[in-house]
């Protein structure tokens, strides 16, 4: 049995956890020797790895998971905390919507990482092509939808809309490079609808590849014109802290 198959049997790694099934993929093929894990959860990260590693583990809502070797409760809006190190590589899951300042947070990952480490994120799509016309109809993006209350913070509340091209801009603002979206297993589209917006989103995204300043930029749009933007419902995003970059 491949090792994607074992774990997405598990329960931490079923359908609505697939972009999990993303990032382990990625930390797999790099082999970092050490993994912070930002808002670690229920401490899914450590059983998914294949090979030996250190895994510490932060989180403001959760206790102290299995496998990690350092844990401690923090609130992310304020950066990691002093009291932990450097890392061959970082990841954050379902959690950098939340933010009320991403490019501080970034800041601070930055600060904890090794020049040339990989930071690994994941969070929803707000720009699927099905959210683009829900957009329209209601007046604000779908992340919004759940208003309750806006005293304190919750583990799930509205999130920021962070996409793709915002994620492009904030990481590249603080020093990384290889801003790479990565495939996750879910179905693109879920809707037929889904499809005929699709090929509007996908037809604008040639155009800007063709008029696009410089390499990068024509790059970024190619992954925009990726069925997993257009149409999935999760973003697992990877990039590389650049080797000169000063913590």
């Amino acid at each position: 049995m491949s090792y994607a198959k074992s774990i997405s049997n598990g329960d931490k790694f079923n359908k609505n956890k697939a972009h999990r099934l993303a990032v382990a993929g990625v930390l797999n093929a790099l082999k970092p020797q050490t993994v912070l894990d930002i808002c670690c959860g229920d401490g899914w990260l450590p059983s998914a790895l294949t090979h030996p590693t250190l895994v510490h583990g932060i989180d403001f809502y959760a206790d102290a998971p299995v496998g990690y070797a350092q844990f401690q409760t923090a609130d992310f809006n304020l950066g990691i905390p002093t009291t932990f190190g450097q890392y061959d590589a970082a990841i954050c899951c379902e959690a950098m919507g939340y933010l009320q300042n991403p490019g501080l947070f970034l800041q601070s990952v930055r600060a904890h990482l090794k020049p040339g480490a990989t930071f690994v994120l994941s969070l929803p799509n707000p720009n699927y092509a099905g959210a683009r016309l829900n957009h329209l109809i209601q007046g604000f993006p779908r992340s919004y939808s759940w208003f309750t209350q806006n005293n304190t913070a919750e583990p799930h509340m509205p999130w920021l809309t962070l996409g793709l091209f915002q994620l492009w801009l904030l990481l590249g603002l603080n020093g990384f490079t290889d801003i790479t979206v990565h495939e996750v297993d879910e179905k693109k589209p879920r809707r037929q609808s889904e499809r005929i917006i699709g090929c509007f989103i996908k037809a604008y995204a040639r155009k800007k590849i063709k008029s696009a300043s410089s390499a990068a930029v024509a790059q970024l749009w190619r992954q925009a014109l990726s069925d997993q933007v257009v149409y999935g419902r999760q973003l697992v995003i990877s990039a590389r802290l650049s080797a000169l970059a000063e913590a």
